[in-house]
């Protein structure tokens, strides 16, 4: 009986402790962790995009580099932030995007093959997912110049664009032959590599190897750069109308589900082979009819606490969520969940949070 008080006064200070350490409801914003038996560890967050906004964030907002998802997230003052789109790691390009990403009105990567991809505007109000396949074009006087890919490393019979929201410089090694480009026309040629990026402008990077008939190409010529944007899965008349419009796409893999309809098994976005079947950690967003965002961390490679999902569990969960729509996002060390100032989930890696390319991040409106 005299311990009474004590124990009351512990139980008093426990409850003050959850009260002052517990986030504080945001509306719109709802997170729930569940543990089943697997064992799985999963982390679902649920945003409305009338009361919240929804952005996509660049690593460092730059071209190249890496930065950890808590960091984004607070450089950026946000409520909450997954792990975005694949990306490169090592060498000179670290942190390349390796799918397509779109951030306001500058293209970071554009997609390899046909790959699954999220694009909205409105701050989210307005989104879809689909598969998006991309093309760049250059063209001058009537005639029409290949490009292999925008804000990449190029092959030596490549001809590769980029673009001023890319870095200061292309990073290229010193052969080929690179065209700078500023208010349509071509300012300057430049032999050595590495060129730098106009403001506002392009380079035109063509490998020693190429066949591209660059001595069409010289100072003053008028250039026009061009792309054809192309969702595979719908009508061309509604992709033009929509992706286009988009302010933000952001690039995963695969698609799982389009109008419920899993689509991720035909393996029609070229995975390499056990992608789908290995249990992974996962990262994956869907979107419900109503337009709330779903966003599923689920952590793995950690036999006592979760061992990761396949895709088809992925997708089922995402399916038992309401979702009608959905995307794998890159997955890993990169799985990430911060949620009102840490991280709510267990990434993978030894050293934790793994620096990545770029996030979707929730905000105040």
């Amino acid at each position: 009986m005299k311990r009474r008080p004590f124990i009351s006064l512990v139980l008093i200070l426990a409850c003050l402790r959850l009260l002052f350490s517990a986030p504080a409801e945001i509306p719109g914003l709802r997170y729930e962790h569940r543990s089943i038996a697997g064992p799985e560890s999963i982390h679902i967050l649920e945003v409305d995009p009338h009361l919240l906004r929804i952005e996509a964030v660049r690593a460092l907002d730059d071209g190249v580099g890496r930065e950890t998802v808590p960091s984004i997230a607070q450089r950026k003052g946000a409520l909450a932030a997954v792990n975005a789109g694949f990306f490169r790691i090592g060498g000179r390009y670290d942190g390349e995007p390796e799918g397509i990403l779109k951030i306001k009105e500058s293209w970071f990567s554009d997609p390899t093959e046909a790959r699954g991809a999220i694009g909205w505007t409105r701050g989210g109000v307005i989104a879809r997912i689909g598969r998006l396949t991309m093309k760049w074009m250059l063209q001058s006087r009537g005639k029409t110049y290949p490009v292999d890919g925008i804000n990449r490393p190029r092959e030596s019979a490549e001809a590769v664009l980029y673009d001023w929201a890319f870095h200061r410089c292309t990073l290229t090694d010193p052969d080929g032959i690179e065209f700078l480009i500023a208010r349509s026309k071509i300012t300057g040629i430049w032999t050595k590599g590495n060129a730098g990026i106009p403001a506002n402008g392009f380079v035109y990077s063509v490998g020693p190897q190429s066949t591209v008939p660059v001595s069409n190409l010289r100072v003053k010529t008028p250039v026009r750069i061009t792309y054809d944007l192309k969702a595979v899965d719908e009508p061309q008349t509604k992709a033009k109308s929509g992706w286009q419009d988009m302010e933000y796409i952001v690039g995963g893999m695969p698609a799982l589900f389009l109008q419920q309809h899993v689509i991720f098994g035909s393996n029609a976005e070229k995975m390499r082979a056990g992608f789908d079947t290995e249990r992974h950690p996962r990262t994956a967003i869907g979107l419900r009819a109503d337009g709330t965002w779903v966003f599923v961390v689920v952590d793995g490679r950690q036999p006592e606490l979760s061992i990761g999902m396949d895709l088809k569990a992925l997708s089922d969960l995402l399916l038992s969520l309401g979702c009608v729509d959905a995307l794998n996002l890159d997955g890993g060390g990169s799985s990430t969940l911060y949620y009102q100032g840490r991280v709510v989930n267990s990434p993978s890696d030894a050293t934790k949070e793994r620096p990545v390319s770029d996030a979707i991040v929730v905000l105040r409106k």
